[in-house]
């Protein structure tokens, strides 16, 4: 029994270091192509034009120093593109350790992970004839500054959820401090994820007031904000001073009419297999989460529920909030949501696979959950399909803009 638990082991430490290192590999000559090359169609990215901000000057977020500090090395666009493709690749394996306790096995937390940083739109060309613009998209390869801060985004839910939401009375003060750090690095690289945390995160300061969280705790996960927030401050002043001519206004619809015609179907394809599974699983959750505050238990769904709560916040700033000026165009407001997406893809994911393990669900009807799982498992493939096929073609060079 041990050699054949050792042996699996092995087997598992050796593919999932194939996954890991192939993707990481994959992305770093991607990036490569994109910052050796010119503006262009040819491995088009945003990341020209970050590159040269950066050495203008111009650039603010933490991507555009890092950036600076690359451009003293010889070969810059070698370590820009390892550095980018370390975030990439860490944000794929901080999703396997991050949800290894909340799936069965080991072999789930990696398909898992892999499924969860590939998948893109559920593209259907009748609906919009382009695979990424004109949809939203968890999965993301030709912006820098997103890719750095999905990374840092999913290490900050990761240790706000130990923080915030643990059952323990004494200050976690190793989660906090790591929250704080990671949230801040998140913000100084792209304001997104702050934006649709924090209104989630106020609320539940005040559900943890109702259930008499020690006001210690409370007061500390308030002030973990404070430099994150000062960051937004410095950031509002560079880019909507009243020199720039660039501002914020309220316009429904602005930045989803953008670049789609029927973007009420091209946001539900976007999101397609997190919207079943919510309609599959919001009736027990919310029976159980009343339950549990009427207990004063932990909320056994807090993992879900923040998810869609940062979906609401993300889909309102998305659909209500326009930017003017030069900034008019490039619909900002999309990158929280975007994040929102694939922290909903996350959930919904372990939600399939603990409902098929259930013998409750759809009141343990074998051929029931057996035409559940062939569904549910052929939309979620097909994001898988979408992602994979728009990842292999950007490897060869296409661009983003790609179509059929």
């Amino acid at each position: 029994m041990k050699k054949e638990n050792g042996k699996s082991n092995i087997l598992f430490s050796i593919i999932a270091g194939l996954v890991f290192g192939g993707y990481t590999l994959a992305c770093t000559y991607l990036f490569y192509m994109q910052a050796a090359r010119a503006e262009g169609q040819y491995f088009e990215s945003d990341l020209p034009a970050h590159l040269k901000m950066a050495a203008d000057g111009t650039g603010y977020s933490l991507t555009a120093v890092i950036y600076r500090l690359f451009m003293r090395l010889p070969l810059y666009e070698v370590w820009v593109a390892i550095f980018l493709s370390i975030a990439a690749g860490g944000t794929m394996i901080a999703t396997y350790f991050a949800i290894r306790k909340f799936v069965f096995g080991r072999w789930s937390a990696l398909g898992t992970a892999v499924a969860a940083n590939i998948v893109m739109p559920a593209f259907v060309k009748a609906v919009h004839y382009e695979r990424y613009i004109g949809y939203q998209s968890p999965s993301i390869w030709h912006n820098s500054t997103y890719t750095v801060m999905k990374f840092f985004a999913l290490l900050s839910l990761v240790f706000y959820l130990r923080y915030a939401h643990s059952e323990k009375r004494k200050t976690d003060w190793k989660s906090w401090i790591l929250f704080v750090v990671f949230l801040t690095l998140s913000t100084a690289t792209k304001t997104s994820f702050l934006l649709v945390l924090a209104p989630v995160a106020f609320v539940g300061l005040i559900i943890d007031l109702i259930r008499k969280v020690p006001l210690r705790r409370v007061l500390l996960l308030a002030a973990s904000v404070i430099p994150s927030v000062a960051i937004v401050l410095y950031q509002e002043l560079i880019l909507f001073g009243e020199e720039t001519g660039n501002g914020v206004v309220i316009e429904f619809g602005y930045n989803v009419y953008l670049r789609a015609e029927r973007p009420y179907l091209t946001m539900i394809l976007s999101a397609l297999f997190p919207v079943l599974i919510f309609l599959f699983n919001i009736v027990p959750v919310c029976k159980q989460t009343i339950s549990d505050f009427r207990k004063k238990h932990f909320p056994r769904h807090t993992p879900f529920i923040l998810a869609w709560s940062m979906w609401s916040v993300g889909a309102v700033e998305l659909l209500f909030l326009k930017e003017t000026g030069d900034r008019i165009l490039d619909g900002n407001f999309a990158w929280g949501y975007d994040f929102c997406l694939f922290a909903l893809f996350v959930v919904s994911i372990i939600y399939f696979m603990n409902n098929l393990r259930s013998s409750t669900f759809l009141k343990g009807t074998f051929t029931v959950r057996l035409l559940y799982a062939a569904v549910m498992g052929a939309v979620l493939g097909y994001h898988m399909y979408c992602g994979f096929y728009f990842f292999i073609r950007l490897l060869e060079g296409v661009t983003y803009f790609m179509q059929g």
